[in-house]
């Protein structure tokens, strides 16, 4: 019979996708005309898309891109209700705002993009719902609270790398959880962070999750003319894409100023 999810040999990610789920003893359901994947998976009905996993391993051709995406499906096996067990892997992630939240915990931050509540398992990160803020029994200044604490521990790991050119000061993150570089800007502590190197306020363009550059408010015209090649081609190119705006950060919140 024929198999009717066998891609052709040119789909190196699906293929390894397929194969490396199957081991871990799950199907593919179904594929839409979108190319979204169902499947099944203890209570949830999950669908997938391969297109973030696909630019990530079509730009540095590593194969843990897949690894976690399939964890972060594994993890939807099982349900754990007791929140003292999971608040300290409670984190943030940045959506564009034409993303289908469903009941997923979002913020708007910019008319780019929403700040999404998650929980990171297995070195991935799933989204949290409302449901799962009942069955937790928390509100959800509990969970932005806990959120923005989590932020702040990684936040003591940071340290933030600068690049002299001609001059002018331009600062990157420097941490381990790579996925959560852009997340790292919207902790409370990052004023003390970047007060004495980059100054506060500061500007910041955040493409992708893995991927910032931050500047001060007087290098402000010198960077926002240089950043823009290197800002869209992260953005078109590599997964997990948040927004081409520059941001500014200071007392006030976060606020879009432009974008390229």
């Amino acid at each position: 019979m024929l198999n009717p999810f066998k891609r052709n040999k040119e789909d190196v990610v699906f293929n390894m996708f397929k194969e490396r789920l199957e081991k871990k003893g799950l199907t593919i359901k179904s594929i839409d005309e979108e190319d979204f994947i169902y499947i099944d998976i203890g209570e949830s009905d999950l669908k997938i898309s391969l297109e973030n996993v696909r630019l990530n391993y079509k730009r540095d051709s590593d194969e843990t891109h897949i690894d976690d995406l399939i964890d972060v499906i594994i993890s939807h096996s099982f349900k754990i209700d007791d929140w003292e067990k999971i608040k300290d892997k409670i984190y943030i992630q940045f959506i564009p705002n034409d993303f289908d939240f469903g009941n997923t915990v979002n913020e708007k931050v910019t008319n780019e993009f929403s700040k999404a509540f998650t929980l990171s398992l297995n070195n991935g990160y799933s989204f949290i719902t409302n449901d799962d803020l009942c069955d937790w029994n928390i509100s959800l200044k509990d969970l932005q609270d806990q959120a923005d604490f989590n932020l702040g521990i990684l936040l003591d790991k940071v340290k933030i790398e600068l690049e002299d050119i001609d001059g002018h000061k331009l600062g990157m993150i420097n941490i381990d959880e790579v996925s959560l570089k852009s997340s790292c800007l919207f902790s409370l502590k990052i004023k003390d962070l970047v007060k004495d190197n980059i100054g506060y306020p500061f500007y910041a363009v955040i493409p992708v999750r893995d991927f910032c550059y931050i500047f001060s408010e007087e290098d402000f015209e010198y960077f926002s003319q240089r950043l823009g090649s290197v800002v869209l081609d992260e953005y078109n190119n590599s997964g997990y894409a948040i927004t081409t705006e520059i941001l500014r950060f200071s007392e006030s919140g976060v606020e879009a100023i432009g974008k390229y």
